[in-house]
Order: structure tokens, then sequence, then C-alpha cells
């Protein structure tokens, strides 16, 4: 049975000063990466002790198959002994152990290895296949103890066997779920494994399927003349936008729907196929329709799309938040006006006007009750101050009349996963959703009436919601809130989990049985404390409160992850548990922040190892697959991308809202939120920040 690591020992010129590195075989191209606890001994006699240990790590890792090329030889430690020995130094890792023999009174005596030689080395896209690649090699004089090893990225690895034949000549059709930059190396290993020589390297580009786009139908001769360009709506709707939801997204209503030159006109530019998602950050009326137009600059008639609804998820920062914006000054008597936000989400920024050193430092949502204390103009355009350094666009300002509230109002916590707000009570045709509020949000209860026999809240001016899903609560400053026997942390600790499922039964204590029914549920992507875990019938259950136990299956569950020996600990590194569906930032070795995620499927799984970042985008075009087949997907302005090995990144995926299972063709999909605060927190490490540790268990 072959080691599954090796010592190296490279003497100095001093002859003194050695050199260790920790050495390792190729693993399978679906192995799975083993950490185990490390320790590195000289042997030196002349400290007195048999064994000396200059090394000893808790967790050290093996490189990945798709890491292995550039991490299968690893330098431990330098050491100089006191004499020229021989001395015996040895490497335990987990059960696996070797040792070396230094003698440096004596000229190290390193032979070279005999290797093949090479003879055709051919690589190339296959004709008309899309994502794929021939691969042809050729060796003559392969030792019946040797391999040859073809790496052809993604995971996907070919060996010859120089057992069955000194002269080989194979090729192998390689598959990309993703396009990219990729490259074929050819190494020569020893019977266990090792690296011996690599015989040569190929770089390949896989490029994307061609887009379905169909011939442009041309203007009639005799129409009138094209109408006149419209001009983009005054206030754009990107400004108000959160920063993490740049764009209004879009997807075709069916196969062949078609964009055009301009909005309102006949000249096509594209025709669609399904799996098309597009984005746009401008829109116009002409001759009273809807346009759209894409980042591309196309135009699209809103009777042809559905706007795309992404996924509100959030992850949860593990520490201390940002404390409150300070209070108002004391306004002036008779000077105070009232107002409603009447956009989606409105920017708040530090003094009035849009430029580039005066960036969104928060953001209000539709139909928030603010106090406007002074105006400005800037850029033609009207400026409210809500606060101290707090001002926003007056045009998503409307002015109301502020009913003095009553003298004792009541707090409630919500209790939906969404819950709606309403202009006034009732649910009735004209009475739209105004706004959203979610999951334990705190409100504050002005007024309460009647609307067919049910019970509703106002919680601001022209703010009303349904009492069924509020919660009353004693109005107390804790770090805590507490949601009846369901407690959650304001600033948690790992564990914590989210809701898969779109229900999950909460029970008494863990376990199914007839005397332990549910007497809760817990819904969609809500976020969960675990307090505790135990295996009941085999099966993992989590305890959330005082006697309230949640089965793991319908739960994606973030925990501790040791950083690996391979990560600085001053690094900025992102830990993606495939097993779990979860990710958790970390610097060095303390996790700052949590979320749920969609990794790849079955199909195109998500790479495993130690990778760092060799892109960062904040918005581009992904595409791939066949409409052919049914897998065409072309995705416009996917956000916050952080490119960690070839085509596979950390991303936002606006299309889905089905986080904490399997979904993706390799990437890491994480909510618009989640993506965004990785982006920019992972920024101030540096370009080739974060670094990205995938694994399973």
């Amino acid at each position: 049975m072959p080691t599954t690591i090796r010592l190296l020992a490279v003497p100095e010129t001093d002859q003194r000063t050695v050199r260790f590195f920790a050495l390792f075989p190729a693993p399978l191209p679906d192995g799975i990466p083993t950490c185990a606890p490390l320790g590195l001994f000289t042997g030196d006699p002349g400290t007195g002790q048999e064994r000396t240990k200059i090394l000893s790590i808790d967790a050290f890792c093996a490189p990945s198959p798709v890491t292995w090329h550039g991490e299968q030889r690893r330098e431990l430690a330098s050491y100089t002994y006191a004499s020229p020995g021989p001395h015996t130094a040895s490497l335990r890792w987990g059960d696996a152990l070797d040792s070396v023999t230094i003698d440096l009174g004596r000229e190290p005596d390193t032979p070279e290895p005999d290797v093949p030689l090479m003879t055709l080395f051919e690589v190339k896209p296959a004709p008309g296949a899309g994502q794929e690649a021939r691969i042809r090699v050729h060796v003559a004089g392969l030792a019946a103890d040797q391999l040859v090893r073809v790496d052809a990225g993604a995971s996907q690895v070919f060996v010859l066997d120089g057992a069955k034949s000194a002269d080989q000549d194979a090729e192998w059709t390689a598959i990309y779920a993703k396009p990219g930059d990729y490259a074929v190396t050819v190494d020569v290993l020893d019977a266990d494994g090792y690296w011996l020589s690599t015989l040569g390297t190929s770089a390949l580009e896989v490029g994307e399927q061609t887009e379905e786009v169909g011939a442009p139908d041309l203007p009639d001769e005799t129409q009138p003349d094209w109408p006149a360009e419209p001009q983009p709506d005054a206030l754009p709707p990107a400004d108000s936008r959160p920063p993490w939801l740049p764009f209004l997204y879009l997807r075709p209503l069916w196969a062949g729907t078609r964009t055009y030159t301009r909005a309102g006109g006949t000249q096509v530019s594209r025709t669609l196929a399904l799996g098309t998602y597009l984005a746009s950050a401008v829109q116009t009326t002409v001759g009273g329709t809807l346009w759209y137009q894409s980042t591309r600059g196309d135009w699209i008639p809103a009777s042809s799309v559905s706007v795309v609804t992404p996924s509100n998820l959030r992850g949860v920062e593990l520490g201390s938040t940002a404390p409150p914006p300070p209070p108002p000054p004391p306004p002036p008597p008779g000077d105070v006006r009232h107002g409603v936000v009447t956009a989606g989400l409105l920017n708040v920024r530090a003094r009035p006007g849009v430029s580039p050193d005066n960036p969104p430092v928060g953001q209000l949502s539709n139909g928030t009750a603010v106090t406007i204390y002074e105006e400005q103009q800037a850029d033609g355009a009207t400026w409210y101050r809500i606060g101290d350094s707090r001002w926003v666009h007056g045009g998503w300002v409307r002015i109301v009349e502020e009913p003095p509230p009553p003298g004792d109002p009541r707090h409630g916590v919500v209790t939906a996963t969404t819950l709606n707000v309403r202009a006034r009570p009732g649910v009735v045709a004209g009475n739209p959703v105004v706004d959203q509020l979610h999951y334990g949000a705190e409100v504050t209860i002005y007024d309460e009436t009647q609307v067919a026999g049910a019970a509703w809240y106002r919680i601001g001016v022209d703010r009303w919601v349904h009492s069924g899903w509020v919660r009353i609560v004693a109005a107390v400053e804790a770090p805590r809130t507490s949601l009846g026997l369901l407690t959650v942390s304001d600033q948690p600790v790992l564990p914590v989990g989210w809701v898969v499922s779109s229900t999950l039964n909460v029970r008494a204590r863990p376990g199914v049985s007839p005397d332990n029914p549910p007497i809760d549920e817990v819904l969609h992507n809500q976020r969960l404390d675990i307090l505790e875990s135990r295996m009941v019938d085999g099966a993992r259950w989590y305890r959330i409160g005082l006697d309230r136990w949640v089965s793991g299956q319908g739960l994606a569950a973030a925990s501790l992850k040791p950083r690996p020996s391979a990560i600085r600990p001053d690094e900025r590194w992102v830990a993606v548990n495939l097993s779990q569906q979860t990710a958790v930032a970390y610097e060095g070795d303390r996790p700052v922040y949590a979320a749920m995620v969609a990794t790849g499927l079955p199909g195109t799984p998500t790479v495993q190892g130690i990778f760092r970042t060799w892109q960062r985008l904040a918005s581009g075009k992904m595409s791939g697959g066949s409409a052919a087949t049914g897998g065409y997907y072309y995705l416009e302005e996917v956000t916050w991308t952080c490119y960690f090995y070839s085509g596979y990144a950390l991303h936002t995926a606006y299309w889905h809202d089905a986080f904490g299972r399997p979904r993706s063709h390799g990437c890491v999909n994480f909510s618009p939120y989640d993506a965004w605060w990785v982006f920019q927190w992972s920024a101030a490490g540096g370009v080739n920040s974060p670094a990205v540790y995938v694994y399973s268990g």
C-alpha cells in the first residue's frame, strides 16, 4: 500500500541548512482532499532529543484533483543542523508516516529519472461540438512502473499505464461545462502516483455556444420615417434601486420573442430563445406602450417580457453591526414637513446630488415615512434632508400630513417570511402592495381597524399590514429579539441555518413519532440560530429554541471550518460546504459572514479544492448550453462575480430563489445581496481575493 505523502529534504549551499517539502501523489479525478494533523521531526541528536518536532499543523490539506499540478510539492520549513549527520528526519500526516536520511557530509546523489519521449501532443476543439476538445498523445519508452497523466482541466484526467505497453497512442474527448481558458498538461508519474516530469502543456480556449439570433427584419422602404428617439425617463429607476440590484431583469414570455433597434420601431435586433434573461437600466413609453432597453442597447416591449423578482434572501454578519445613524438635530419650530417614499428603494446620501464621491449610505423602501428638515437644489433637482448628513432625491418623496400618533403605541414583530404593506387596510382592487416587510422586522403599531373580519395595523403614514402576521411584543432594548419560544440573535455565532423547504415542522423534541406532533412551522429562507445538534434514528436534528427542534433534512447549516494551511492567517477567504449548500466568509481564522448558496448539479459539479480569485467583475454576461437540448442559458449582467478557477465563480443568481440545494452549472450561486456583500468585503484583500475553499462534508 503506497504512502499518501512523502518527505523531501533539499540541502542548501551552506551544507548545514535543509529545506523540507511534502510531496503528494496525484489524486483520483473524483477524489476529495484529505485534511489531517501534520508533524515534522528533524531527528537532530545535537539538541539532546532523539526526535525534534519543528512544525505542527492541526489541519494540513492535500491538493484537490484540480490543484494538484501546482501544489503537489509544498514547502514545510527550513532547519539548520549542528552536525553533518547522518540524521533521520520524519514526517507524520494523519496515519501516514515517511522518513528520509540526511548526510550533509556527502554530496547528494539525485539521478534524473528516465522518462518517456512524447512524439505527439495535439489539442483541438471538436468541430461543431461546442464545448468539447479532442486530445491526442503518443509516447514511446514508457517504463512498466510509470504512468502518464493527462489533466484536461475541469476535473477530467486520463491515464496511460506503462505496465500495458511502452509505446502508446491514445485519443480522448474532453467535455467542458463552462467556456473559458483551460490548460491541458501531460505529466509522468511513478507507480505510486508521484510526479517525475512534465512532458508538455497546451493552452485551450473553450468558446461559448453560438448565440441564436434570427435574421433581422428589414423595414419596408415605403414606411414613413423612423420616430424620434425617445428620451429615457427623467428620473432613472437605477437611483431608486439598492446597490446590490443595479439592474431590472426581464425574461421573454415565449421562444422567438424579438428585440428592436428602437423603442416603438419595427427593425428587429435579436430573436430570443427560452433561457434568455435581459438586464435593463432604462425604460420609456412610446405611444402608450412601455419599453425596456437592455444593456446591449436594443429595446423590447413590456408586453413581451415578465419582470424577474430576484431572491430577497440575506445571509448574516457574524459580529457587531454598524450603529444606527445619529438622530437629526432639533428642527426649527413650524418648519418641518412630512413625506412618504414612492420609489421601490430610494438611496440615502450624505449630501445633495449624485456623484462618485457621494455614494449611497443607506436605502429607504417604498412607503417609508420621513421627516423633512431642509430642502436644497442640486443639478436642477430638489433634495430633502431627512436627518444628520442624510439626503434623498425629492422626486421620489410625496409630501403628506403626518397624523399624530397615539400616546402609547404598541410594538410587534413580523412572523411571515414576507408581509405585504398596503396604503390602507384590506385586500381589494385599487389597494396594491406598496412595500414588503420580512421575517423578524420590528414595527410600531399606531392604529388598529377591522376589515372583512380581520384586524389591520397602521405602522406608518399610509402603511397598513394584516395583524395575523404580526406578534405583539414588549418594546425593550435587548441584544436578542424573542419570538415566543424561538430566539433569533442579532449578532449570531456559528452554527446558523436557513430553511430550504417551503415549510419545516417544529417539534417539541427531536424525532418523528405519534407522541411528538408538530407544534409550529418555520418558512422558506427563514434564518435560524442552531443551539444544539442531535442524531435521532440516524437523522440529524437541530434545536432552535426552548423545546423547539427541526429536522436537518430541511435546513442548510453553516458551521465553523478550520483554516487550511495553504490559506494565510491574514487572508480573506470563503469556505463553501457542498454538503450543506452554505458558505462562510473568514478573515484569517475569524468568521465574519454566513450565507446559503446553490452549487453545481451532479452533471456539472462544483470543483473542490483551494483556489484564489483570478478575475473580479462587477457585472458581465454568462451563457452556454444548447437551445436544441433545452440546456441553453444567456444571462445579461450577472453581478458581483469572483472567478476562482477557470469559468467557475462566486456570483449573483437573480433568476432563481432555490438556494440551499444544487442548482448551477458549476458556479457558486449567491442571492443578490449576499454576492454583493462578499464582493465588496473581499475587495480589501486585493485582486486575488477572496481565496475559495470548496469542500464536501
